[in-house]
């Protein structure tokens, strides 16, 4: 966005037209008196797709949405979002003429179609078929929600649950057109024509003509309960309670006033821009006008005024925010748009401003007065400036000028002629022992004693070429320095001490100021963050832990023991909360919570001045009064910090492929998509640079980390699961709300507990029925080889068998023929023996047979021998078959 401070030139120009266009007091109370103003500019080089503003309005979530030919346009104080039908193909027309606010949002109505506009474009309704050879001219909302939408032509429709609905018992006598609608509650409606204005009841379905038939009903608005109309030819009225007409303020005095432009404050004042130059604001009957310079070419369409902001629509130079500078500056043109350097205050609460070529200036009892060259001083460029007493030092590059702060006279000067180490002076200090330090280049430091004599302070010869850039007085009278490449050094009672080096690289190694805490500990601002020193310790902040410049000029402490630093981008406060949890923490990447205080809060300029001293001054009313390369910036603590507003905090919109959908109560993602965005905003018109955002994701478990200034989170590969984006919110070190939205990953099925429980199950079986399969498989290889074996012992056995059964056939064989044999041989002896021992026993019978019983015996023995010999020969053969 563009800045410029409206400066108090704006309150004598004002002023001067006070003849013209009288003032009431509250308005020069509320923008005029004795303030500074900062004005925004929001144009087609930093948001707005076109510089002219058709419609203007704030949502239910306070957004500010501006209609532009080109698209709308949606504010949040820091950045723009641009809708039109390129990016989002659901609106039905690139321009919106009218914004009619809502329980449910802004409709905004365009020639032929509306859209409700709440956070995003929530729906767009077709309005071609009740706009045919016409176009929309009136839009307004019931107590139930229903739309009620008028055309040129004079036609009412109802639209509602989807459907429109003409008004058939709305039947004016005669063509006219229809200009404006406006819901009273109850019922009832008003609507403003070009011929009358009508009460319409559509519970009773009545119509009632309420003022004269040649009454033209321009515009209709206000609330309720104040309602006003404007006529183009009469001026603006006031509808009673009877629906009577009483004249506010009659046109004779009104003849440039914008009737598109009308609206209310929270304070029932009318508001509205000239058609010829500047703004319309009306308090009670009573007329007042103004202008800004900023805009004095640019004709104003649409305006709100919000507190003390006003929002001003124009044609060219599209939005322009007016707002109070939390940075004040001195209500002096001669300090305006200088290069300020060293600023001071005396004993006597004068305030003393050296600038890069003018000289010094002094600021006592709302008077300005100067001092240059041309008044004796050596030079105009003034590098710092100390005193003592009633004797104020001015450095230079040249030397010093002494000047008597009664008669604000040049008494002296003091160069190197005097005994300086160099012309070129950094800075000087009256200390507490009415000691006037001087710090120059080259190794100078020095000191006036009590008897304004010049001493040298002794330092190591390594030192002797050092350059010495900041200087202050600790609680127990000793004295730091500041150099650069050297580090600080530290003199007690006027000597040399000790050189404490601090843990910065060579280019960081340039300090340029000091502050001691209530604590006792030394915090130094250098060129490479800020270093605190507590305990014989050094800790570090630095740019990536929240700073928003790598140089630190200047450390001031207010009231509350809040530090505030100026640097290259504005004023940074940091709260004494956030220093005592710096102090505590042991976290390298601890990121420091604070607040900017640039251009868009009133700051002449982001850029603060440094390498000069004070480069920041602490009045006695608790000012902090910084100087910048176009003049001086004020702040007052006490009213900032105080301020209570609390934040506003929406979740914006999700985005993912080609999608984008609006974020309610959570967040599906749905599976397969592995990148998605998630945007939010924290909308704040006033300064949205005073919040410190930190966030986490996943529980509790997780450390904060810092949002710094994107207001969006890329995602990718997170993984199917539930999930909970919390952000935390700080402003001045406290912990102002957290937000959070639940974040739901789906995954495909294969992804799901089911699945994986599934799989398990089927995994296990799978192994049972693979462990089972292999046990049968070695089983069976098991029983094969068994089988093999077993089939080779039985082929082995069966051939043994078959062997033995061949053997014993021959033996059998060998057997029948030996039995066969021998049967024969022992049959003849066997019987022959036998028939003897039958005739021995019947020997009587057979005495006949011719021999004796003795020979009968002998010869049953013969034979008997003779069987006996055959069956020992058989048995021997029988043995000898198991031999062959």
């Amino acid at each position: 966005m563009w800045l410029l401070v409206f400066f108090p030139v704006a309150t004598l120009l004002a002023n001067d037209i006070q003849g013209l266009y009288p003032m009431d007091s509250s308005l020069l109370e509320t923008f005029l008196q004795e303030k500074n103003y900062v004005v925004e500019t929001w144009d087609n080089s930093n948001g707005l797709p076109q510089n002219a503003v058709y419609a203007m309005g704030k949502d239910n979530t306070g957004f500010l949405w501006l209609a532009t030919e080109e698209g709308l346009t949606r504010l949040d104080g820091s950045s723009a979002k641009v809708f039109d039908q390129e990016n989002n193909p659901q609106m039905l027309e690139q321009t919106y003429y009218t914004f009619f606010k809502t329980k449910s949002g802004i409709w905004a109505s365009g020639d032929r179609s509306i859209a409700l506009l709440e956070k995003n474009i929530q729906k767009v309704v077709d309005c071609a078929h009740i706009t045919e050879n016409s176009w929309i001219r009136g839009i307004s909302e019931d107590e139930r929600g229903n739309i009620w939408i008028s055309n040129r032509e004079g036609q009412i429709h109802l639209w509602k649950d989807g459907v429109f609905e003409e008004l058939d018992y709305w039947k004016p006598e005669g063509p006219l057109e229809m200009l404006s609608l406006f819901h009273l509650g109850n019922s009832q409606m008003i609507a403003g024509t070009t011929k009358g204005l009508y009460i319409i009841n559509y519970v009773t379905e009545t119509v009632r003509l309420i003022s004269s038939e040649d009454f033209i009903g321009n515009r209709i608005f206000g609330t309720p309960e104040n309602v006003f109309i404007a006529n183009p030819e009469n001026g603006i009225y006031r509808l009673g309670k009877d629906f009577n007409l009483q004249l506010e303020n009659a046109i004779t005095e009104l003849r440039d006033l914008n009737l598109s432009s009308l609206t209310t404050d929270s304070s029932n004042r009318i508001w509205a821009s000239s058609t010829e130059k500047g703004l319309i604001m009306i308090e009670n009957g009573k007329v007042n006008r103004f202008y800004y310079p900023e805009i004095n070419n640019y004709p104003v369409r649409k305006l709100i005024h919000e507190k003390d902001i006003l929002y001003l629509g124009t044609h060219g130079k599209g939005l322009v925010v007016i707002k109070p500078a939390k940075v004040k500056q001195p209500n002096h043109p001669e300090l305006q748009q200088k290069n300020i350097k060293a600023i001071f205050s005396s004993d006597e609460q004068s305030i003393w401003v050296g600038t890069k070529s003018e000289g010094v200036y002094r600021i006592k009892n709302r008077k300005i007065t100067s001092i240059s060259t041309s008044d004796g001083l050596i030079q105009n460029g003034v590098n710092t400036i100390g005193a003592n007493k009633n004797q104020l030092y001015v450095g230079s590059t040249s030397g010093i000028s002494v000047i008597d702060v009664v008669s604000e006279k040049v008494i002296n000067q003091i160069t190197q002629d005097d005994g300086l180490a160099s012309n070129y002076v950094n800075a000087i200090l009256g200390d507490s022992e009415a000691r006037v330090w001087i710090l120059t280049r080259y190794g100078g430091l020095h000191y006036l004693d009590q008897k304004q004599q010049l001493q040298k302070v002794e330092l190591p010869a390594k030192f002797s070429n050092t350059n010495f850039i900041g200087i202050m007085e600790l609680k127990n009278k000793d004295i730091l320095i500041g150099s650069i490449g050297q580090g600080v050094f530290r003199l007690v009672d006027g000597k040399f001490a000790e050189n404490l080096i601090l843990p910065l690289a060579p280019g960081e190694n340039v300090i340029y100021c000091m502050v001691e805490d209530q604590d006792g500990d030394l915090w130094f601002g250098s060129h490479g963050g800020i270093v605190l020193y507590s305990k014989g310790e050094f800790k570090r902040i630095k740019k990536s832990q929240g700073l928003k410049s790598q140089s630190v000029f200047s450390m001031t402490r207010d009231e509350r023991n809040g530090m505030w630093i100026s640097n290259n981008f504005g004023v940074q406060y940091i709260s004494p909360q956030e220093l005592k949890r710096f102090k505590e923490s042991q976290d390298e990447d601890f990121f420091i919570s604070s607040i900017l205080y640039d251009q868009s809060q009133g700051m002449p300029n982001a850029e603060t001045n440094g390498l000069i001293s004070p480069s920041a001054l602490k009045d006695a009313t608790g000012k902090i009064w910084i100087p910048t390369v176009e003049g001086v910036g004020i702040i007052d603590p006490s009213e900032i910090i105080l301020e209570k507003q609390p934040i506003n905090f929406q979740w914006d919109e999700l985005v993912y492929g080609e999608k984008k959908i609006p974020i309610d109560k959570k967040i599906l993602i749905p599976a397969g998509e592995n990148m998605f965005q998630v945007s939010f905003n924290c909308i704040d018109f006033q300064n949205p640079h005073q919040y410190t955002l930190f966030y986490r994701i996943g529980g509790e478990n997780n450390a904060w980390l810092p949002v710094k200034n994107q207001r969006q989170f890329f995602f990718n590969g997170l993984k199917p699961g539930n999930y909970l984006l919390e952000i935390q919110v700080l402003k001045y070190g406290k912990i102002e709300s957290i937000q959070s939205i639940p974040i739901e990953v789906e995954a495909f099925f294969f992804e799901t507990k089911s699945f994986k429980i599934l799989s398990l199950v089927f995994l296990c079986l799978l192994t049972y029925f693979i462990v089972k399969y292999y046990l049968n498989i070695k089983m069976k290889i098991d029983l094969e080889t068994q089988v093999n074996q077993r089939t080779l012992e039985l082929r082995d056995t069966n051939h043994q068998l078959k062997q033995a059964v061949r053997e014993i056939e021959t033996q059998n064989t060998t057997l029948k023929e030996i039995t066969w044999n021998q049967s024969h041989l022992v049959r003849a002896p066997l019987t022959k023996a036998m028939g003897i021992n039958q005739l021995l026993i019947n020997y009587p019978k057979y005495a006949q047979i011719g021999k004796s019983r003795e020979e009968l015996e002998k010869e049953m023995l013969t034979a008997l021998q003779q069987l006996d010999a055959i069956v020992r020969e058989t048995h021997r053969k029988s043995e000898n078959l198991g031999e062959d």
